[in-house]
């Protein structure tokens, strides 16, 4: 528990101001759809389809809109990375 904590405490700047309030610091869900277990491809497909207006929730749409596509990228590979070492950590 205390490595996942310090994993939490790594996670950036932006993954903690745009999405922990809705996905937790564990982005397991809580408003907002758990991201356990995504792909960094899903993650990013998902965040894009905000973007792009295929999908609408407003908090979604006003967190993303200034985001450059590789900004995107980069936060859903973080994601990911997190939710790769959280595994790895379990087992």
């Amino acid at each position: 528990k205390v490595q996942i904590h310090m994993l939490v405490g790594k996670l950036s700047r932006t993954f903690r101001v745009k999405c922990s309030a809705c996905h937790d610091d564990y982005a397991n869900g809580v408003i907002g759809p758990s991201l356990l277990g995504k792909s960094s491809d899903e993650i990013f497909s998902a965040i894009a389809d905000f973007k792009s207006g295929k999908k609408t929730n407003v908090l979604m749409s006003d967190l993303i809109k200034m985001m450059s596509e590789d900004e995107i990228r980069t936060l859903a590979d973080e994601i990911y990375s997190f939710n790769e070492q959280i595994k790895e950590l379990r087992k």
